[in-house]
């Protein structure tokens, strides 16, 4: 490898996700108009061959490291002759090619940090402004985008000082104007960050670095990935930074502070083929570090479709074109190209994307949540001593996992539901301090997404409103022995009034009993029951034995409602339709609906 293209490490951090999901079915549907992102390759090797490579594959970038130290290993004022001629060459042959060029600059001479480790940032951040800001008045015109080190927010790359906002802002800062004077056309971008560390730009923000770049840039082949682009996980209600779309919440940071009209670039994407398992952090040992080459492909085709959703990503950079070695292990293995110069599918993939653009018509990322719809209660309702809240959710990607309903703040139920199914509960509120209450309805999906809607209602005395008539919503249906009482209780103001007491609802059987006078007589004889809340609808199940039978539901009312019964007497049939005994009036089967207004 020539001495100025120093060989990419990547840092792998593991996480430890509050949630994570993988998610396989894809629903962000591209807008046709979308920009797609630029396509580019992580070049190593010769000029002549990575220039080669890359006018083959159609890729409008070509990145490439420079070493500050191979560049002035003794002193500033003196380049290595064989190692700005290579760069030379490098930079001649891509402009040629009309290729963009984004060059990453790290790799420290001792003479400017006194140390032996390149990876140690300089004493003085105005040593790297100048050195940087002389590349970019040699290449005016020619290099496109410069990259401030490599990954500053982890340790991999920065040694001597912790890696921070605090220790990188002041290298950013000097870099910038030394740059944009030297060429006022070119890019600057801070980072590349590794993943998509949103934290660290929010620190950057803080430490005065807006200004000082026009984009950011991102790695995403970073933590052992294997998963597809559209798989990601939430932390903290975040996309988390080790998926390939959390870039959105580095978007979301530069938004945040008046940024959102300069671009994101990816300058490092990709997937391992290597067969070995995960060597570093806590998947160590723990999961495979790569996948096959036909999943790289396949990987490569997703990830630019997903950028293509995007206007802000100016481009998706694959890191690498070549493998860097023979020996088998995750960092050798990410190339288009094997070690032995023999092409993998990822090769035509790239071929693919870069020249005849985004074929895929499939969704990335389940990244909306789910949509909520509350039944009960309405914005009007008041209530005393329970509340009735009835709730469905509905996420058509990935589907709903579960629902949860706070009073205040305070969670007091929750459920595994499916799309759609409707979750209802009767909450005892008599704790609940009189006046404006909040309730929330939380919904989330199977992608770890979540959405929330609240409702403002009362909580009142009701002991202060006048008389409030009621009636009862009553029906009996089923087929066979097995039937079905169902019903609500009316209230004149049921848009804002929720009932308190109970209503029973009850099966009644008509039984014959013998008194000491010999005669028989038949009485009609609870044999099942069930209390049910008057603030919600209600309904009881039960399969009956041969016999003549009756419905009830009776309303035990508290003030001001009033009281309320209503009564049914189905036929049941058997299996053939007949009656099952003398008493039945007719052989059809019958399925009443009443609103009785009797008070009792």
């Amino acid at each position: 490898m020539p001495a100025i293209h120093s060989a990419r490490i990547p840092y792998f951090i593991y996480f430890s996700a509050v949630i994570i999901a993988a998610v396989f079915s894809w629903s962000l549907i591209i807008p046709a108009s979308a920009q797609a992102a630029e396509t580019g390759i992580s070049v190593n090797g010769d000029a002549q061959t990575a220039v080669a490579d890359a006018n083959a594959l159609g890729v409008t970038w070509v990145r490439s490291f420079v070493s500050w130290n191979a560049l002035q290993p003794v002193s500033a004022g003196s380049y290595s002759p064989p190692a700005i001629a290579e760069l030379d060459d490098l930079v001649a042959r891509a402009s040629a090619a009309k290729k963009k060029v984004t060059l990453t600059v790290l790799g420290v001479p001792e003479w400017a940090n006194g140390s032996t480790d390149m990876r140690v940032a300089p004493r003085d951040p105005a040593d790297y402004a100048t050195f940087i800001g002389q590349l970019a008045a040699r290449y005016k015109g020619r290099v496109q985008s410069w990259e401030i080190w490599n990954e500053p927010d982890e340790a991999e790359f920065w040694h001597g000082t912790t890696p921070s906002p605090a220790n990188y802002a002041p290298l950013l800062k000097a870099s910038y104007p030394a740059i944009k004077n030297a060429d006022p056309g070119t890019q600057v971008v801070a980072g590349p960050l590794t993943g998509n560390n949103y934290e660290f730009l929010e620190s950057l923000y803080q430490q005065g670095a807006q200004g000082s770049f026009d984009a950011v840039g991102v790695h995403t082949d970073t933590a052992c990935g294997i998963s597809s682009p559209s798989t990601f996980y939430f932390d903290k209600g975040r996309i988390g930074r080790f998926t390939f779309l959390g870039f959105r919440e580095v978007r979301s940071v530069m938004v945040a502070h008046g940024d959102g009209h300069k671009p994101i670039t990816m300058s490092e994407m990709g997937w391992s083929t290597t067969t070995t398992r995960c060597e570093r952090g806590r998947w160590a040992g723990m999961k495979d570090a790569g996948v096959s080459e036909a999943l790289q492909a396949d990987f490569l085709k997703q990830a630019y479709h997903c950028l293509a959703a995007y206007p802000y990503l100016q481009s998706g950079i694959w890191f690498s074109m070549r493998d860097y070695a023979s020996e088998e292990s995750e960092l050798n293995r990410y190339g288009l190209l094997r070690w032995n110069g023999t092409k993998r599918a990822s090769w035509e993939a790239m071929r693919s994307v870069a020249t005849e653009g985004d074929q895929l018509k499939t969704r990335c990322g389940d990244l909306e949540p789910p949509v909520i719809k509350i039944i009960s209660p309405l914005a009007s309702t008041q209530f005393q001593d329970q509340i009735y809240i009835s709730a469905s959710a509905n996420d058509a990607a990935s589907g709903l996992k579960s629902l949860q309903f706070y009073i205040n703040g305070q969670r007091l139920s929750g459920s595994l539901l499916a799309n759609d199914v409707l979750m209802q509960r009767t909450l005892t509120t008599s704790s609940l301090p009189f006046g404006p209450t909040t309730v929330k309805v939380q919904a989330t999906d199977m992608a770890g997404g979540s959405s929330s809607r609240t409702v403002t209602v009362s909580r009142i005395k009701m002991s202060t409103l006048p008389v409030q008539r009621t009636a009862l919503s009553f029906n009996v249906t089923g087929r066979g022995l097995t039937k079905k009482i169902s019903g609500q209780l009316i209230v004149p103001l049921a848009q804002q009034l929720m009932p308190t007491g109970t209503v029973w609802l009850r099966w009644q059987r008509y039984t014959r009993k013998h008194w000491a006078t010999k005669r028989a007589s038949y009485y009609w004889v609870t044999k099942y029951a069930r209390q049910r809340s008057p603030a919600a609808p209600f309904e009881f199940i039960q399969k009956l034995s041969k016999g003549r039978w009756r419905a009830s539901a009776r309303y035990t009312a508290n003030y001001p409602f009033t009281k309320a019964a209503a009564t049914e007497t189905p036929t049941l049939k058997s299996a053939r339709g007949s009656c099952f005994n003398k008493h039945c009036a007719s052989s059809r089967s019958r399925r009443a609906s009443y609103v009785l207004s009797t008070s009792v």
